[in-house]
């Protein structure tokens, strides 16, 4: 049918309206299926709910490319949980926890651990928070700041990682796109690479928390806290209520945590994965994305098969406890696998009412398309910002941008990455976010307190990530990301130095005795 003009903005503004003002992507994403499904069909509501099953969501599911995408994270799901309960996490921690005698030390390794339990995004705090806990209360780390570093450390790592279930999430979103726009020459795992020199504020943000923890060059609500917590002893704001982790990882007892629990199975991961692709000509010879993701899925099975021979020999869990441990990671993975869903329908829904063909037909006469990535990101962050969710958002945003990139010959690469930025910034600092809340529980930190000290630096990192996709839409190439990062570094250094006159520390008598305690 021709494009139904105006009117096919209702269905994706709904979208986006509804998850803003309910905070349930689901719930949003339904609506707005079945409203573009009874405009495709001229009113019938009847029609609609078969046009939905029929042509939109049965096509998309039973597509091979959709397919794999659900199944690859199911399978992920299930090795993360396997592998955040092993314990292996544990012990590369307590290795690296091993000489940190000052706050630098400290913060650092906090944030390179994050960096390196890469496979989970929910699960990272969890495993790290429990380890630094009592060095970072030795050194006088503020739980504002240890829960800042957990929070950095979870999304934004996995979001540049094509293998785990976010990086697959964002793939199968691409794929949808590239059947639907007939690309041929292009791959999901392509443009994903290719994304990430893009991907401002994701890097941004792990560049930041680095430099934040290297130079302790803190500011606003944060300072305050690191001052309060180096000079009052005070880990917790006076009236905290921190939140307590809902679960520990508990090891049998007498079974000591072995990191070769986790490091064997990566290798076999990675191993395989490469493995493959080399077979099939990486990285000089484009991969077809069916071997890509055969690649990672069968990698992931031998991985979790390796996992759980480990456990067993360990006697970390039964068989039936590994089993079990998996099943509570593919259910984990139901969620995302319905949004993933409800998405291809909403894009075939825009598709069949010419949301797409409307928006590029009124935008080229006065949108300039190196304006695109940077209202991208901007719509992305509100979005993610008031719905807590990346997921939603990208799954939202993605039918949209896609096609208007293509028509307005703009980068696909950049213009994925600022999707995937505007996603990342609502998740990382949004207080209904699940990572922050998890970051509020593996730091014991009070949530409002954590969510109060860290919205400024996601709110700095955002506005030079804003101005970064505005120099790429001139300059078009990845030395921006380091323009960007160094005018971030000059902006913390000022912003530092202005706090430090109007949050002068308080040194008295017993400031001093309990900061050099």
């Amino acid at each position: 049918m021709e494009s139904l003009g105006i009117l096919s903005l209702i269905p994706p503004l709904l979208a986006i309206g509804l998850a803003i003002y309910t905070k349930d992507v689901i719930i949003s994403l339904v609506i707005s299926v079945l409203l573009a499904a009874t405009m495709a069909c001229g009113g019938n509501v009847y029609q609609s709910g078969i046009t939905i099953l029929q042509d939109w969501i049965f096509p998309s599911v039973s597509d091979s490319t959709n397919a794999q995408s659900i199944l690859m994270l199911i399978v992920v799901g299930g090795f993360t949980e396997l592998i955040t309960r092993s314990g292996g996490g544990l012990a590369f921690t307590n290795v690296v926890t091993k000489g940190l005698n000052t706050r630098p030390k400290c913060e650092t390794a906090m944030w390179l651990s994050g960096l390196f339990i890469w496979f989970t995004d929910l699960g990272n705090s969890l495993i790290v928070g429990p380890i630094f806990e009592k060095v970072g209360d030795k050194v006088k780390v503020s739980r504002e700041k240890f829960a800042y570093i957990l929070d950095c450390t979870t999304s934004p790592i996995c979001a540049l990682i094509p293998i785990v279930g976010f990086g697959i999430y964002i793939m199968g979103l691409i794929d949808v796109e590239l059947q639907a726009s007939s690309i041929s020459d292009e791959t999901s795992w392509g443009l994903f690479v290719s994304s990430a020199p893009f991907n401002f504020y994701t890097v941004l943000t792990l560049v930041m928390c680095g430099y934040m923890a290297i130079t302790q060059f803190d500011f606003g609500p944060m300072l305050k806290a690191q001052n309060r917590a180096k000079y009052e002893g005070k880990l917790l704001n006076d009236g905290s209520v921190p939140m307590r982790k809902t679960e520990k990882i508990v090891l049998p007892e007498g079974v000591k945590p072995k990191m070769s629990t986790m490091l064997a199975p990566i290798v076999v991961l990675l191993f395989v994965i490469f493995f493959e692709m080399f077979r099939h000509g990486f990285p000089f010879e484009p991969i077809d994305g069916t071997v890509t993701r055969t690649a990672i899925m069968w990698g992931f099975l031998l991985a979790t098969f390796l996992l759980i021979i480990l456990c067993v020999a360990n006697k970390i869990m039964t068989f039936k406890e590994c089993m079990s441990t998996m099943q509570k990671g593919w259910e984990g993975m139901m969620y995302m696998s319905v949004v993933l869903v409800l998405a291809w329908a909403l894009g075939n829904g825009c598709k069949a009412i010419g949301t797409a063909d409307y928006l590029v037909q009124v935008t080229s006469d006065f949108l300039n398309p190196l304006l695109l990535p940077f209202l991208l990101f901007v719509i992305g962050a509100v979005m993610s910002l008031a719905t807590g969710t990346s997921w939603g958002t990208m799954a939202i945003l993605m039918p949209i941008a896609f096609p208007m990139a293509l028509a307005m010959d703009v980068s696909l690469p950049i213009t994925i990455g600022a999707v995937v930025s505007g996603g990342l910034f609502g998740d990382h600092i949004s207080p209904i976010s699940d990572t922050t809340i998890m970051a509020s529980m593996g730091a014991a930190c009070d949530h409002i307190d954590h969510f109060e000290t860290q919205a400024p630096y996601g709110v700095v990192c955002a506005i030079v990530s804003a101005l970064g996709f505005l120099l790429t839409s001139f300059l078009g190439n990845w030395t921006c990301m380091m323009l960007s990062a160094v005018i971030l570094f000059v902006v913390i250094f000022i912003l530092h130095k202005i706090d430090m006159k109007r949050f002068p520390p308080v040194k008295t008598a017993e400031s001093s005795q309990a900061a050099e305690s």
